[in-house]
């Protein structure tokens, strides 16, 4: 069960939602599905903004959810416009790595859900992405390490030490001076290989969670924490601060990510109990 279909990520999610799902839906199609059941009814209506008071863990999640597909995107557009020639892809694997701890971490939260709602234990199995996480820190952890020697062969094409190579090429002389290019791999090859790999990780988990969801929408204990709507879009209308400009606007979906917001310049009154950046309105029961 797909709640909102007619909600869609191109037209209702925030600015990089936008303008990055095309490109990312072949790789992570369940996380506009699992972002319609589970995310879009804590929000208010006609905006990207989560409501205030919401269930605490179910705000845990969509934050863990958010952020594990925005550093997909980011490790993506390193990759595609070969950023600093790939000299530094320490850092993109470090995307790729954030990427399956924050998703392990909107498991935990969804898993604290359902099971307090439904009186059930259950255990996501984490398996693809602990492995997933494995393999992608080896890279990633020559953060902590001076910045690893690569090479380039006679196409100009950026090589890096195999996994099982790294501690055999630690020094910048071995490389210069006694390597064996059967020990090295095109570090744009391994990255893309990482990518799929974390992306089929984070499907598996979206999968799972989108099946036990669709139970967990049925459920009175859940419909109560998330006091979602009867759908998106519905007849309340919400005066917002617009993200560029002083004035206010309606029915509008804001361009800005989720987790950035404007603030008025003066707090609101103390009987005021809207957050800064929401100009006037009544929150949902």
């Amino acid at each position: 069960m797909d709640t909102d279909q007619g909600v869609s990520l191109v037209s209702q999610g925030d600015q990089l939602e936008r303008e990055t799902w095309t490109k990312l839906q072949p790789y992570l199609s369940k996380y506009e599905v699992v972002w319609r059941m589970l995310v879009v009814p804590l929000r208010i209506p006609d905006s990207i903004y989560l409501r205030s008071g919401i269930n605490a863990d179910l705000e845990r999640f969509a934050m863990n959810n958010y952020t594990a597909y925005l550093n997909i995107t980011r490790a993506l557009s390193k990759i595609e416009s070969n950023a600093d020639d790939l000299k530094y892809a320490e850092e993109i694997w470090a995307n790729l790595q954030r990427a399956v701890e924050v998703a392990k971490k909107a498991a935990d939260a969804f898993s604290k859900v359902y099971g307090e709602c439904t009186r059930k234990d259950i255990k996501i199995n984490t398996q693809q992405l602990d492995s997933a996480e494995a393999s992608v820190k080896v890279y990633r952890n020559r953060l902590h390490d001076p910045i690893p020697a690569t090479l380039k062969d006679e196409h100009g094409t950026r090589l890096i030490p195999k996994r099982d190579k790294l501690e055999k090429y630690s020094l910048w002389t071995k490389v210069m001076y006694d390597c064996d290019l059967s020990d090295f791999v095109p570090v744009e090859s391994q990255l893309r290989d990482d990518f799929f790999r974390v992306c089929s990780s984070l499907q598996d988990l979206w999968a799972q969670i989108e099946r036990l969801s669709q139970d967990l929408l049925q459920n009175a204990e859940y419909q109560r924490r998330s006091a979602a709507p009867a759908s998106f879009g519905g007849e309340l209308r919400y005066r917002i601060i617009d993200q560029d400009s002083s004035s206010v606007a309606t029915s509008s979906v804001p361009n800005s990510a989720s987790g950035s917001f404007n603030l008025s310049d003066s707090p609101p009154a103390a009987s005021d109990s809207l957050p800064l950046w929401f100009k006037s309105g009544i929150l949902p029961k």
